[in-house]
């Protein structure tokens, strides 16, 4: 199991640094999409919301990779994946496979670190305030 978290952090913290880093630079050169798709990822692109998108994707991505402030990296990558999910169920379904494969190592990540998300799921957590 903790070559499988270890594999599964390395590889998507890569992923993510790798995909943001291309956002910035565009060294990879993709394929743009077609039809509806298109027309959301210029939106988002003419609004700045994919260069957003990107210094997230790599900031976690390298908390990832370092293996410092991981369940933080993981908590920024959530709406990023399900996005990235929907984008593809949706819109541009050529990528759905990679997103899945993000998913899944997003969920064991998120299942080896539970601990860490357990506070959030208290329904009615103490107030901690300084004292005077």
């Amino acid at each position: 199991m903790k070559y499988a978290v270890l594999s599964s952090r390395l590889l998507l913290g890569l992923i993510f640094f790798v995909f943001g880093m291309n956002t910035i630079l565009n060294f990879l050169h993709m394929p743009y999409p077609a039809g509806d798709a298109l027309i959301w990822y210029g939106i988002m692109a003419a609004h700045s919301w994919m260069s957003f998108t990107a210094i997230i994707m790599i900031v976690a991505g390298l908390l990832l990779l370092v293996g410092r402030f991981v369940p933080l990296a993981l908590a920024l990558l959530a709406p990023i994946i399900v996005n990235i999910l929907l984008y593809h169920a949706l819109l541009w379904p050529h990528g759905f496979i990679p997103a899945v494969v993000v998913t899944l190592l997003e969920v064991i990540l998120l299942i080896a670190y539970h601990r860490s998300f357990a506070p959030l799921f208290v329904p009615d957590p103490p107030i901690s305030t300084p004292k005077p």
